[in-house]
């Protein structure tokens, strides 16, 4: 059998594609999912920011989320979201509402194997060869794996994190608002802060973030957290929940496939804002975006999220900053989120605003940090 697509790849942008797909004329199509995981574990956390929940996210009526954010450390700014609201997602959450959705559909099957490799037909099909299961052909393929579609560029700066979901025995947190970042001087070489999301006075995700190009021992970053969390609540505490990754964060394009029927999506896609890591608002555009260009027959050959030049490029000189002058960019939040309504900084962030609107926004910044990224140009 060939079926009309297979999702190599079931986490976010997987799951909603096929949401999207689910919910348009190519409801009936054959779809194979293929996974190496069951995804009955919480594995992640995604965070985004939105007047109103998405429509993939999971327990709308009664969703987690913060109505303002605070950036701390030689200067202390809280920032009220006024429309917007910073809404909160576990991934068990979201896997458990979307196998329930598919449960009963008989055109979608999922397997649980590994996926080792690809080849293509002599008749234009992908050809994907599993572990345990054998062989599947499929005519499209929406791909997550970054093994599948080459390697990631090099030399590219990365936010490596770990993340601990915490219980204390004594009220220590302030549940009325997330800390976007907190900083702590002479922490790293390398730009870093903390990030607290407080579920209420007990409970709260505490999260250590670095950027760096290579990769950080682990023992370290623990030691880190665990320090920073002592030192700035004072109480004893449980771990309940661990998550860790790296984003690569670039401009450049993580895939140059040319096939219409090969598409890559999430982080491969194009959909991790490069200077900032978040990936689900966007995966929600493009998924929407793409479902929407199969179902008029689109014949073009690159279907990954096509962000904005002009957004690739204030990117870039954020991201230029980073690699180079990273002592330079805690103050450059600070004073963004100091000078500018929080909802208006995030609206830029997630490439919502216009030319006229950016420039309002840029102008009330220092402009020699990012005069002197301009003269030592360069693509990262």
């Amino acid at each position: 059998m060939t079926y009309d697509f297979i999702i190599s790849g079931l986490g976010c942008a997987g799951f909603s594609f096929l949401y999207y797909l689910l919910d348009s004329p190519l409801n009936d199509q054959n779809v194979l999912v293929i996974d190496s995981s069951k995804k009955d574990q919480n594995d992640r956390t995604w965070c985004y920011w939105s007047p109103t929940p998405l429509d993939t996210h999971p327990n709308k009526d009664n969703p987690t989320f913060w109505n303002s954010i605070a950036l701390t450390g030689d200067k202390n700014t809280v920032s009220s979201l006024k429309n917007l609201k910073y809404y909160h997602i576990k991934s068990s959450d979201f896997y458990h509402q979307m196998l329930e959705m598919i449960a009963d559909k008989p055109n979608i099957k999922f397997i649980n194997d590994e996926i080792l490799g690809v080849n293509t037909t002599a008749e234009g099909s992908f050809e994907l060869l599993t572990a345990s299961l054998g062989s599947f052909s499929g005519k499209k393929v929406i791909n997550s794996i970054p093994k599948l579609s080459g390697e990631l560029p090099e030399n590219v700066l990365k936010q490596i994190f770990l993340g601990w979901k915490i219980k204390t025995k004594t009220p220590v947190f302030d549940p009325k608002h997330i800390t976007l970042m907190d900083f702590v001087p002479n922490q790293s070489e390398n730009f870093s802060f903390f990030y607290i999301l407080p579920y209420n006075e007990k409970e709260a995700l505490v999260e250590y973030t670095l950027y760096d190009k290579v990769d950080v021992d682990q023992n370290e970053m623990v030691q880190i957290l665990k320090a920073y969390i002592e030192k700035k609540f004072s109480a004893d505490f449980e771990i309940t929940f661990e998550e860790k990754g790296s984003i690569p964060m670039s401009t450049k394009a993580f895939s140059t496939s040319t096939n219409p029927n090969w598409i890559n999506v999430g982080t491969i896609g194009g959909c991790t804002k490069p200077s900032t890591g978040y990936t689900y608002h966007t995966i929600q555009r493009h998924s929407k975006q793409l479902v929407k260009e199969l179902v008029n027959g689109s014949k073009k050959t690159n279907l990954s999220w096509n962000r904005p030049f002009r957004f690739k490029f204030y990117d870039n000189i954020l991201l230029n900053i980073a690699s180079k002058w990273p002592d330079k960019l805690p103050d450059i939040f600070q004073e963004m989120f100091s000078r500018i309504p929080g909802d208006q900084v995030l609206k830029f962030l997630n490439e919502e605003t216009n030319f006229i609107e950016e420039v309002n926004i840029l102008r009330k910044l220092s402009f020699g940090i990012f005069i002197k990224s301009l003269l030592n140009y360069e693509q990262h």
